[in-house]
């Protein structure tokens, strides 16, 4: 470049250099400035027009694979057991992800009744979620003093299910965490339809495959927008319900149950007495410690 030659000889002359050699240092060295600075330059020129660099996400693998069981209400979060990345055509920039919260109850023994979930609250990041009315679409996050933020809306949607990934368990959140105070109108869909989980295959025969059964669990879908600065997938707090509350039950459900308790054969134990006398006489469910509503 002839600008540079020149610009060197210029600078040569005036620090007194007037050797050939001598020039030709100068030479290298004005011409490694001016690129250093070139390079500075269109670097932050870069970081101006806003060159987005995409997000890293972290997913801590559960190596022990445990899931707790939930009895009476609790707040609970939940361990990835699955997840996706969706490429939208230009780039990758929405994330499924399963969280799996608890095992499901069998049947109270002091009614026969199967076990009942509920949806109570969702917190993202310690702030709580208000859904839109559709059940499932987050419309602003509020802080414990009451701020909200809304910057998320339409982002991030959060199915909950409550047995299986079946339409007929799929549970809608409480008046109270929907917009407005007011019962959502929840459209309920299969956690294996087309447009949710990813590869996630419908029960067939007596194969289960992707039905999640007997199992409380969240498919959270996040469209990674970072203007909006939704640049992860969040840590999430769900409190969640069980009808299962009394002593008793509890007791009965967690000796009996095969999957995640003692597994104790219903031989062993004394039926001979009916079920309120049995409950009264060890006087399971008369103290208030042991209720878990």
């Amino acid at each position: 470049m002839a600008f540079l030659t020149a610009l060197a000889t210029t600078v040569a002359g005036y620090i007194g250099v007037t050797s050939t050699i001598g020039v030709l240092l100068v030479r290298t060295a004005v011409t490694a400035l001016i690129s250093y600075a070139l390079n500075r330059t269109i670097s932050r020129n870069q970081q101006q027009t806003g060159l987005d660099a995409g997000s890293r996400q972290m997913l801590s693998p559960a190596t022990n694979h445990k899931i707790p069981v939930l009895y009476g209400s609790a707040f609970m979060g939940g361990a990835i057991t699955d997840a996706v990345l969706l490429n939208n055509g230009t780039n990758y920039n929405v994330m499924w992800t399963c969280l799996t919260i608890s095992e499901t109850t069998g049947k109270l023994f002091s009614t026969s009744a199967d076990s009942a979930y509920t949806f109570n609250k969702c917190f993202r990041n310690t702030d709580q979620v208000i859904f839109k009315s559709d059940g499932i679409t987050v419309n602003n996050t509020q802080d414990s003093d009451g701020n909200t933020d809304d910057s998320m809306s339409g982002l991030i949607k959060i199915y909950m299910y409550a047995g299986s990934g079946a339409s007929a368990d799929q549970l809608a959140p409480a008046a109270a965490s929907c917009v407005g105070n007011t019962a959502p109108t929840l459209s309920a869909v299969n956690a294996w339809d087309t447009g949710m989980f990813p590869n996630w295959v419908a029960p067939v025969g007596t194969v289960p495959n992707d039905r999640m059964s007997d199992l409380v669990f969240a498919l959270v879908r996040v469209e990674y927008n970072r203007d909006k600065n939704v640049t992860s997938i969040g840590d999430y707090q769900f409190n969640v319900s069980n009808s299962m509350t009394d002593g008793g039950d509890v007791i009965f459900d967690y000796m009996t149950n095969t999957r995640y308790g003692a597994g104790v054969r219903l031989a062993e134990i004394s039926t001979t007495e009916s079920k309120d006398s049995i409950i009264s006489r060890m006087s399971l469910n008369t103290y208030p410690w042991i209720n878990l509503s």
